[in-house]
């Protein structure tokens, strides 16, 4: 059973609650335990068992009995989660969890109930309530289980016993609804998957769910917006600003003088004299009331044109201005961050792609960076004001005869009509329909993967922001063949401004404040194993069926190994520790932080490898007819209380 086998307002809870739990679970806000179930059932590996709030005080090992109060949910699932191997991980209340996967879950969230003729009881609900015997568990008159197809009773369940302000509870509560709304939206009418000859364009617009581990990951909150706003066609206005109130870079002036006259040209009205001491910005029409509500000196212009959101949604593309998109700041959340620009940002994006990008350590044959060539920002306020009014150019990668190139987060997503349940994109057009191509495509990808993105953090002390929202996937549009990758946005790298100026021969300067500056070369690779590792890799190596069976991660290590040298501080940081410093996005939201990364301690799934004889109920045969493979996990040790703090990261 999976999640595209549910009605879509299921299906949708479902997908957040998933999330939900995977944050509130991998990020040690509550611990759960994992009850092997294999035999009793082939239709789930085990059940997770999620203890409540009032349990995370009991430290380190938990010896009484467990009552219903205990038990904050539980979850069947397809696959072995990875397991903590602490003194006390293998438990009597069964092996206690470092980190679970929404892929992991089968579609089901049970909670414990008073026995009722009404509740659940067929063969999975009786084989759960058989693992919660006594001892070591006391379930008394909760004897019964009930579904839980609402992730806002998960929430407010969770946050009842936690000092968390009512404000921003009730924030948080609204974004997950927001949420659950845009994705019962998506499965109600997902879209087409696209081909290998379609359009960038249509890649980018083909998400269907986004964001694989934020709980808030479809959430579009804009007060301007109407519920029903089509945020891929957006209008984009042009305003008047005195060239005093703004800072820009490059060639800003020069193209934004084209782009409004193309924009008259389109709307058929009077193309918009220059007038000298001013300068033409472009809003998003979504953006224009807070504009003009914050920004008194400037004076809206009739021509507007039509735009194409990109996955990223304030990034558009304008058809009139082939080759360039323009990011924009707009005051709406997605996922749980207002999608504002700071100055930071426009003012970094252009110098850097003008004096250090040509000279990084790359092999342009694979790898190429989608440059900003120009930018501008409201100056003189405050940086709380000042980010609702920029706009960056940026180039965008124009394919080569023969080639095509797609967005990697379209790649990595499934339940497009047409295709079969629980296919990828990736897989149905790349006709990945055995396991020998699934394996060849997947070496293949993270032998681009890692001799494009890996060789700037070694030896410049650049860390690309490289999650799959991030990166295009060129490839041969006939044949299908992987050619390389382009990165793209610059404002979440993370940089050691001492190592990438001696490396380059450089002096580039920061502004003060810059997120992206470290203090150590060190610290740029937390936030790199995230974005590349955690929720890039992982994803691919999971839906191509290559994690359980270690066959993945083997492959990765090899790859990394084969780039990274062995007294490289990064093969220190990813190679050999049992943790790594984990990104939380859940602790980031409760602790009501945006501008900077919040740490925990996750299990380093680079050092993933099998456990013998550990065979999945869960992944039998696949379409091709391949045996079923065996899932598997890694145990991890030093699970050291003092790495359980909180860890607070700038930027």
């Amino acid at each position: 059973m999976s999640g595209s086998s549910l009605p879509p307002h299921e299906h949708a809870a479902f997908a957040v609650s998933s999330r939900l739990i995977s944050c509130l679970v991998t990020e040690n806000l509550l611990r759960a335990f994992f009850l092997d179930t294999k035999q009793l059932t082939t239709r789930t590996t085990g059940i997770l068992v999620i203890l409540s709030t009032s349990v995370i005080s009991e430290q380190p090992v938990i010896t009484r009995a467990l009552r219903p109060d205990d038990i904050f949910a539980i979850v069947p699932l397809r696959g072995t989660p990875v397991f903590k191997d602490t003194a006390s991980a293998n438990t009597k209340h069964g092996r206690v969890v470092g980190l679970v996967d929404p892929l992991d879950m089968m579609p089901e969230v049970y909670i414990l109930t008073e026995s009722d003729p009404v509740c659940l009881k067929d063969e999975l609900s009786e084989i759960i309530l058989s693992c919660l015997v006594s001892p070591p568990w006391e379930l008394g008159n909760f004897t019964t289980l009930k579904k839980c197809a609402d992730p806002m009773f998960l929430w407010n369940k969770f946050v009842k016993d936690m000092f968390v302000q009512r404000s921003l509870s009730d924030a948080i509560a609204e974004e997950l609804n927001s949420s659950m709304t845009w994705q019962l939206l998506s499965y109600s009418n997902p879209p087409r998957c696209p081909t290998l000859t379609s359009p960038p364009i249509v890649w980018e617009q083909s998400l269907v769910e986004g964001h694989p581990t934020h709980p808030m990951h479809r959430a579009r909150m804009c007060a301007n917006a109407p519920p029903d706003y089509d945020w891929y066609r957006p209008k984009i206005h042009f305003v008047r600003v005195p060239d005093d109130s703004l800072d820009t870079r490059g060639p800003f002036a020069a193209m934004m003088r084209e782009l409004v006259t193309k924009a008259a040209a389109a709307s058929n009205m009077k193309n918009p004299q220059d007038l000298p001491g001013t300068t033409f910005m472009p809003v998003h029409e979504m953006q224009l009331s807070t504009v003009c509500a914050k920004f008194k000196n400037v004076q809206v212009l009739e021509p507007t044109i039509d735009a194409l959101g990109q996955a990223s949604i304030r990034t558009v593309l304008i058809p009139e201005l082939p080759n360039v998109a323009l990011k924009l700041s707009v005051n709406m959340k997605i996922t749980s961050a207002l999608r504002t620009i700071s100055h930071w940002s426009a003012d970094f994006g252009p110098r850097f792609s003008r004096d250090i990008v040509p000279k990084l350590a790359v092999d342009h044959k694979i790898f190429e960076v989608e440059l900003e060539p120009a930018s501008a920002n409201y100056a003189g306020v405050e940086p709380s004001i000042r980010k609702h009014f920029t706009a960056i150019f940026r180039d965008v990668y124009v394919p080569k005869p023969g080639e095509n190139v797609a967005v990697v987060a379209s790649l990595l997503e499934s339940g497009h009509r047409g295709v079969p349940p629980d296919v990828s994109a990736m897989e149905h057009v790349f006709g990945l329909n055995t396991n020998a191509k699934r394996v060849a495509f997947l070496d293949n990808y993270m032998r681009l993967a890692c001799d494009a993105l890996i060789p700037p953090a070694l030896y410049n002390g650049v860390v690309f922001e490289a999650h799959a929202q991030n990166c295009l996937l060129r490839f041969n549009s006939s044949t299908g063949a992987l050619l390389g990758l382009v990165v793209r946005d610059l404002g979440g790298l993370r940089i050691h401004p001492p190592t990438m100026n001696a490396s380059l021969g450089t002096a580039f300067e920061f502004l003060p404040g810059h997120c992206v500056v470290t203090d150590t070369v060190g610290e740029t690779y937390p936030k790199f194993y995230h974005t590349l590792i955690h929720n890039h890799l992982q994803r691919m190596i999971r839906l191509l069926g290559q994690h359980y069976n270690g066959v993945g991660w083997e492959m990765l290590r090899k790859h990394l190994a084969r780039v990274i040298p062995r007294d490289h501080g990064l093969w220190k940081a990813w190679m050999e520790p049992e943790l790594v410093a984990g990104k939380c996005l859940l602790r980031m939201r409760l602790e009501n932080v945006h501008d900077k990364m919040v740490f925990s301690p996750f299990s380093n799934m680079l050092l993933y490898r099998p456990e013998p004889q550990q065979v999945s109920a869960a992944e039998g045969e696949r379409d091709d007819g391949q045996l079923p493979a065996t899932k598997t996990t890694r145990r991890y040790s030093s699970w050291l209380p003092g790495l359980l703090r909180w860890i607070r990261v700038e930027g």
